[in-house]
């Protein structure tokens, strides 16, 4: 995956790939997004599900935190309290912990592979389903596709598919 891709999804999704930039004694995240920018999108919204009740937390708890000290408007019931407070920053804190972190992700014999630590089933659900969607995407650009054979599994368009056979012909004539 291109490098502004790769660093679009560390910036919008900082809990989950924490490890980024960690050695590789210690991640295989050290290497990046292993995949093609195809699968951007792909990845996004996985981690996007994987970030949704954290990110529900946080903005109930930034949402009450902005209310607290300000003026009741007339007729609103809207009094914050400081123990609504604390319970939106505790909630949120849960909710952070549970934020698996990726280990891995990369192609693998034409399927995408998410590995993280840390997930719920809920969200080992989501993993399962966004690696079987990858075989209906085309990982170079992202439109539909089917899994190709040519000595490498690949998903890949009809466009891409034809490209990479005319690459294995010319290479064959060489």
């Amino acid at each position: 995956m291109r490098k502004e891709l790769d660093e679009a999804l560390c910036a919008k999704y900082p809990l989950i790939f924490s490890d980024r930039n960690k050695p590789m004694t210690e991640t295989a995240m050290c290497w990046g997004f292993c995949c093609g920018d195809g699968w951007y999108n792909l990845i996004d919204t996985l981690c996007h599900l994987l970030y949704n009740d954290y990110s529900q937390a946080k903005d109930r708890y930034e949402s009450i935190k902005d209310l607290a000290g300000q003026p009741r408007w007339v007729g609103s019931d809207k009094i914050v309290t400081q123990e609504q407070i604390d319970e939106a920053k505790a909630k949120m804190e849960e909710e952070e912990k549970k934020v698996p972190v990726a280990s891995q992700v990369k192609e693998k014999f034409g399927g995408l592979r998410f590995y993280v630590n840390g997930a719920t089933d809920k969200h080992w659900n989501y993993i399962t389903f966004a690696e079987s969607m990858s075989y209906r995407i085309c990982e170079e650009c992202g439109s539909p596709g089917k899994p190709y054979y040519d000595g490498w599994h690949r998903t890949l368009c009809d466009v891409h598919a034809e490209m990479e056979n005319r690459k294995q012909q010319d290479k064959d004539e060489e």
